[in-house]
């Protein structure tokens, strides 16, 4: 039983002060609050393998969610809708480990995606062989 919670916006390229209200309040509703719902809604079935399979929550994340990894603001509603995920990824897995499911943020590489754009290294099978092998 795997849920892998894979969609993101990101608006532009502001830093803290040209990223609107309204900008930040959709990269959050779309990069965490989502994810939220629908992991609440999967809970049930995540549950069903009991103690003979252990249940997976991923959330795809960034490392531009780091709070120690930050040296600039550009793109600051998703860096910080990233850091939110983070430790909603922390809270989450405290609440179903007792469940046997564990949740955890994976942060990709720059994949080459509607989001990561034409000029990233990674390509998304090499993305997802290297974090689905670990």
């Amino acid at each position: 039983n795997v849920l892998v919670n894979n969609a993101a916006i990101m608006r532009h390229g502001r830093g803290a002060f040209g990223c609107s209200r309204n900008e930040l309040m959709e990269t959050l509703d779309v990069n965490v609050t989502a994810v939220h719902s629908i992991t609440t809604a999967f809970q049930p079935l995540l549950k069903l393998g009991g103690a003979k399979m252990l249940g997976k929550v991923i959330n795809i994340s960034s490392e531009l969610g780091s709070i120690s990894n930050t040296h600039n603001s550009f793109t600051t509603a998703y860096r910080v809708s990233k850091a939110a995920l983070n430790m909603l990824s922390r809270c989450t897995a405290t609440d179903l480990i007792k469940d046997n499911v564990i949740c955890l943020a994976v942060h990709p590489g720059w994949v080459r995606t509607d989001l990561g754009g034409p000029n990233a290294p990674l390509s998304v099978e090499d993305s997802c062989r290297e974090w689905g092998s670990s």
